[in-house]
């Protein structure tokens, strides 16, 4: 029965780990544009993910049918709000590591910059949206290494992917790179953005109760990202 439990219990916080790894960029920038240090910010995303996961909050998003995003937000900024949960969730945070912040803490600090002129709303949306298609790269990213094709991936991303400033390569110098007729690498593009798109769905999908919220979340993504 205790091999029970402790099994049972490491599979929670692997799910736990797991959670926060996948939202917090979204969240931290929130608590930075409050006004928060890095450390305290990074303090009370600690905190409010231990107060998810201890009073079970996250079982609400099914029986509210809501999207995760609007949810995760309504919920941060309760708990913001409560000054005997802040401290509590400093305190917490410092001597029980959820999320590890150092892999991607430079990144999202950078992309603070591109966030500055927003609200703090605004800015939790626009990181959401880019945490989305950042984790929908690195599905695709992982599948395709399994298949043996995470090179021609590196190379056809920038066809697929939207925003990027670098100039894009055109068809014939990826073939010739690639070592493939024009004609495939064509093909191959058409199925990227197709299992891009299905990729990108399922991501959004995982964060909606309802399949019917699924398209207007991503036309809103889309429309936040385009802006």
């Amino acid at each position: 029965m205790q091999a029970l439990e402790s099994e049972s219990s490491q599979s929670a916080q692997k799910a736990l780990a797991g959670f926060s790894e996948a939202y917090w960029p979204p969240l931290y920038t929130f608590v930075r544009h409050r006004g928060y240090k890095p450390a305290d910010a990074q303090d009370l995303v600690q905190g409010f993910f231990i107060h998810l996961f201890e009073k079970n909050t996250l079982s609400r998003v099914d029986q509210e049918k809501g999207r995760l995003r609007t949810f995760l937000l309504g919920a941060l900024q309760k708990f913001l709000m409560d000054e005997r949960d802040k401290v509590r969730a400093i305190k917490r945070g410092g001597g029980r590591q959820i999320v590890s912040f150092d892999e991607h803490m430079p990144e999202v600090e950078a992309a603070l910059l591109a966030t500055a002129h927003l609200d703090e709303a605004n800015a939790y949306d626009a990181t959401w949206a880019s945490n989305v298609v950042t984790r929908a790269w690195q599905r695709l990213r992982d599948e395709f290494a399994v298949e043996g094709k995470g090179e021609w991936l590196d190379q056809l991303r920038p066809f697929v992917e939207g925003g990027t400033t670098t100039p894009r390569p055109r068809h014939e110098e990826v073939a010739n790179r690639l070592g493939v007729p024009v004609g495939t690498v064509r093909t191959w593009l058409s199925r990227l953005r197709q299992r891009y798109r299905n990729t990108l769905r399922a991501e959004v999908a995982s964060t909606v109760s309802a399949s019917t919220d699924i398209d207007d979340e991503l036309r809103y993504l889309y429309q936040i990202l385009t802006s």
